[in-house]
């Protein structure tokens, strides 16, 4: 169980240093894309290709990342976790928090 919660916890740090690139797309999407779309009432079919078009956009950002910070890993390579694992749970987190904020936008307008 201690495992689980450092590894949880590690993978929370690891996304605090991708955030600001993740939440920033992520908040472009929704203001330049979602909202117009709510406003005027054709929002309803959204939400799929919103969410591949913020999946698309995982991979620049670990671009990104791997240009800015490459030895990067090294901290959370000794507490046992990988590449693969790190950026699972940061797309997961991040599609979380999307979807929060997808929700939270159409019961605003709504």
């Amino acid at each position: 169980m201690t495992i689980l919660i450092t590894q949880l916890r590690a993978v929370g740090l690891f996304y605090r240093s991708v955030a600001p690139f993740m939440l920033g797309i992520s908040g472009l999407i929704l203001a330049t894309v979602l909202l117009p779309a709510l406003r005027e009432g054709w929002g309803a079919g959204l939400l799929p290709g919103l969410l591949l078009a913020k999946l698309a956009t995982a991979p620049v950002v670990w671009y990104l990342s791997e240009q800015l910070r490459p030895g990067q890993y090294w901290f959370y390579f000794n507490l046992g976790l990988s590449r693969r694992r790190l950026w699972g749970g940061v797309v997961a987190l991040d599609g979380l928090l999307f979807l929060g904020g997808v929700l939270a936008m159409r019961a605003g307008v709504a």
